[in-house]
């Protein structure tokens, strides 16, 4: 994949909400459709991917309007979650070893 091809699709992914496994095949055949374009078109300039695809926002925007919207807020709501409890956890790790360390020097 040329240079062109690889930052139109960092574009792309860029721009989903979520990344599960149907984002992710959506992509890989997507990939897989820009690089055999530029391959034979001989690709020099992403504004001929943008008149081929698209731009990025376009390309996200028709693969969301196919998707189910509850789909799409239900993932995007667990991702959050997710994220929440992992910070929580990290802020509690950090603040026992902290614990741990203050105790370890206040024992010399």
């Amino acid at each position: 994949m040329n240079k062109i091809c690889r930052e139109y699709m960092l574009e792309v992914k860029a721009l989903f909400p979520i990344k599960r496994k149907p984002e992710r095949e959506y992509i890989r055949k997507l990939t897989s459709d820009v690089e055999d374009f530029c391959e034979e078109a001989k690709v020099t300039d992403k504004e001929e991917l943008y008149q081929k695809y698209g731009n990025p926002n376009d390309v996200v925007n028709s693969y969301l309007q196919c998707v189910d919207i509850e789909y799409i807020s239900k993932q995007i709501r667990t991702t959050r979650i997710v994220k929440g409890v992992i910070s929580v956890l990290l802020i509690l790790a950090t603040i026992a070893t902290s614990a741990f360390c203050i105790l370890l020097y206040a024992q010399r």
